[in-house]
């Protein structure tokens, strides 16, 4: 790894500040290919560049990540004791999270750090960018729910070249300036058509259908995620793409609606009018199957949906 010099620079800043990480991400790192690394030194530059852009210190963004695990840890406890997520209404989330600016800021950096530094979400990443590549000769229309930290946003524009429009929707405003502020640092020369909404989903009125719908890591962010689904389900081309992660027994401070099981996701998707076309099921643990039901560790979940054929309307 000598000469991925930024990626080295953030894993050593991660070792000096939180030393019980190093075992775990040294494994994890150690099973990688020369490709993952340069995949992960291109992000790093991109990503340092875009963060002196913002006037965040680099040093910012490495304590945004490691209090976002340490979050995720004390969530973890509570419900392995409690058997519960911690939060239980969306208003909860949406005022201590979403419009807060500090809280958000600080979650989305460190989520966007995550995506090369935990294996799920990793995996997750590169099967998104499979399934846009796969889909771009016939996407000319991108919608994305819940853009977040607006990495996936950033790589469909580099993946879909025959895309003439796109639309970003999040609830949270600081995720939408966060959205439009990496799209203007990392794509400042490409000519773009990008509609962005601060509006829930739900509430939210769009004329058109499209081509690709990415909804990454949100159903499980409300408490109704059928509505959202069929909302999905309404918005997608006849011969439309989407690409759709959640998660299993995963608590965290902005999670609500708790998925048991990957065969439940499978149901609610199919119960939304939704065909899986492919999937990818993401332990957090490199265990037995088996285990990681028991013991309620948890699973990312994504797949590639389509419109179920003998589903004529939901």
């Amino acid at each position: 790894m000598t000469n991925y010099s930024h990626f080295n620079k953030l894993l050593g800043m991660i070792y000096q500040k939180a030393p019980l990480q190093k075992k775990k991400l040294e494994r994890y790192l150690g099973e990688q290919t020369s490709s993952f690394f340069r995949e992960a030194e291109d992000f790093t530059v991109q990503y340092a560049r875009y963060l002196d852009s913002q006037n965040i210190p680099f040093e910012y963004a490495v304590n945004a990540y490691l209090k976002m695990c340490s979050d995720m840890l004390r969530c973890q406890v509570s419900f392995m004791r409690l058997g519960k997520y911690p939060v239980k209404v969306s208003r909860e989330t949406f005022d201590n999270v979403y419009n807060n600016p500090q809280e958000m800021k600080s979650y989305m950096i460190g989520l966007a750090i995550s995506q090369f530094l935990w294996t799920s979400h990793y995996k997750i990443f590169s099967f998104l960018k499979l399934a846009l590549q796969n889909y771009a000769e016939h996407t000319t229309s991108y919608l994305e729910i819940g853009p977040g930290h607006g990495l996936f946003l950033s790589e469909a524009v580099n993946i879909l070249k025959k895309c003439k429009k796109y639309i970003a929707v999040d609830i949270s405003p600081t995720s939408i300036e966060i959205t439009k502020s990496i799209m203007q640092e990392l794509h400042a020369n490409d000519k773009l058509d990008i509609s962005y909404y601060n509006e829930d989903m739900l509430s939210l009125s769009l004329e058109h259908k499209y081509d690709f719908i990415t909804m990454g890591e949100v159903i499980e962010h409300v408490s109704f995620p059928v509505r959202l689904l069929t909302q999905f389900y309404n918005l997608l081309t006849e011969n439309g793409r989407g690409f759709i992660s959640t998660c299993v027994n995963c608590p965290a401070i902005d999670h609500i609606y708790h998925f048991h099981s990957v065969d439940e996701i499978r149901e609610m998707f199919s119960l939304c009018g939704l065909e899986i076309l492919d999937e990818r099921v993401c332990p957090v643990e490199s265990l037995p199957m088996e285990e990681i039901i028991k013991r309620k560790i948890t699973i990312n979940y994504c797949a590639i949906v389509c419109r179920r054929r003998d589903n004529e309307q939901v």
